[in-house]
């Protein structure tokens, strides 16, 4: 890499210099820093960066009057909410408002003890029509990336839902309130119902040119590769979409041309999926639950993982039955024997089975296995491959009333 280029900012520089430095061929190293600094712009995160996008955040509501709040009284917090407010003033993001709609904001710490906003927007979202437009199935997204990709790269979204605008005639409904005055957003803030679908729609109509070789999930975004030629132009392609709607990158939460990457939960390389691992860590640290709220929460955590083991959802029935329960059953909840073997049973599962999927050879035939019980059925999907078994997925439910009558 030359030292010879000048950067205008040499916090960009660090970031870009970084990006590149595990790719262990140096002629791969070279060529990939020297795409990176044609798209210098979109890894400058010193300012804020509003999106060219033909695709604005709309408010469609219900008949209605406008909700109005008083400020969330956070005198301890004050001086932090107000430097805030200057600096989303200063960058365009907010405007001072004189709407009549009025929804009360907060300071939330984070985990580097510095502060975030967020606007309470319960009222408005109660009178919001719904957006039903779908966000990309996660395992679907997944599974996509099994098809022996070498090259990977991940690309995040600096404060993504500030880059989109919010159609002019919507911003008065995002007005919030502090005890120093009222704004309203230019550009779209969470906590809004329909924010989600409308920044997926925008991040898909911004890459729809490059759905070949990357797929997009909310502000994470997956390039995909089998060669590294393919990869370098992939990439040129990607951050061209970007630097056209004028969106700017995380750095910091990027990964370029890496073998192997972590993705909505799994690590995903070219010759299997896998759990990530500190997600099964957290897992083997869950208590023993007590109440249907914990018990719900490791029954969700395990979930997204039932692919990797067999015969998950009978050996989790007795946990199920006594989650599955009504609003008005909640009371009814109770923890005993059966469920304490599924849980321990399901807990060794994540120690002992190999926790990993082969990607199908298209090339090659499948084997399916299936099994059933008084409970449930399952089944594994399988290829031979060099004389070895390769496990592709495993199914299993638990079978409904009628369905055990069959």
């Amino acid at each position: 890499m030359s030292n010879s280029i000048q950067f205008s900012n040499p916090i960009v520089e660090e970031h870009i210099k970084s990006l590149v430095e595990k790719i262990p061929q140096a002629q791969q190293k070279r060529e990939f820093f020297s795409l990176l600094i044609r798209f210098y712009s979109i890894f400058d995160t010193t300012k804020y960066n509003i999106a060219r996008t033909p695709i604005p955040h709309v408010i469609n509501t219900i008949p209605h009057s406008p909700p109005a709040s008083r400020p969330y009284p956070q005198p301890d917090k004050e001086d932090a909410m107000y430097k805030l407010v200057q600096e989303f003033l200063e960058a365009g993001l907010i405007t001072e408002s004189n709407s009549p709609y009025a929804a009360p904001a907060i300071l939330l710490k984070k985990k580097d003890n510095s502060f975030r906003s967020v606007v309470d927007y319960k009222r408005l979202n109660a009178i919001t029509i719904k957006d039903s437009s779908p966000l990309p199935n996660m395992e679907d997204t997944v599974q996509k990336l099994g098809k022996g990709f070498s090259y990977f790269s991940k690309l995040d979204l600096k404060s993504g839902f500030y880059q989109i605008p919010i159609n002019d005639s919507d911003k008065e409904k995002t007005a919030f309130v502090t005890p120093f005055g009222l704004y309203q957003f230019n550009v779209l803030p969470m906590g809004l119902r329909n924010s989600p679908p409308t920044f997926q729609k925008v991040m898909t109509d911004t890459l729809k040119s490059c759905r070949q070789f990357c797929l997009v999930y909310l502000d994470d975004i997956i390039v995909f590769s089998k060669s590294f030629p393919d990869h370098l132009d992939h990439l040129r392609r990607v951050f061209l979409a970007l630097q056209t709607k004028n969106l700017v990158l995380n750095p910091s939460k990027c990964q370029i041309a890496a073998q192997k990457i972590d993705y909505l939960g799994h690590t995903i390389s070219k010759d299997c999926i896998k759990p990530m691992k500190d997600k099964i860590v957290a897992i083997l640290r869950i208590n023993e639950p007590r109440t249907l709220g914990q018990a719900n929460r490791f029954v969700g955590a395990l979930g997204w993982y039932r692919k990797f083991l067999p015969n998950f959802a009978t050996i989790a029935a007795p946990i199920h039955a006594v989650t599955n329960l009504t609003k008005s059953n909640r009371r009814k909840f109770k923890w005993q024997h059966a469920q304490s073997e599924a849980f321990r049973q399901l807990k060794k599962m994540l120690t002992n089975e190999p926790l990993f999927l082969h990607y199908p050879v298209d090339e090659l035939p499948l084997i399916l296995t299936t099994d059933a019980s008084d409970i449930g059925i399952g089944g594994v999907l399988q290829q031979k491959v060099d004389g070895k078994v390769h496990n592709l997925y495993y199914h299993s439910q638990v079978m409904s009333p009628c369905e055990k009558k069959y």
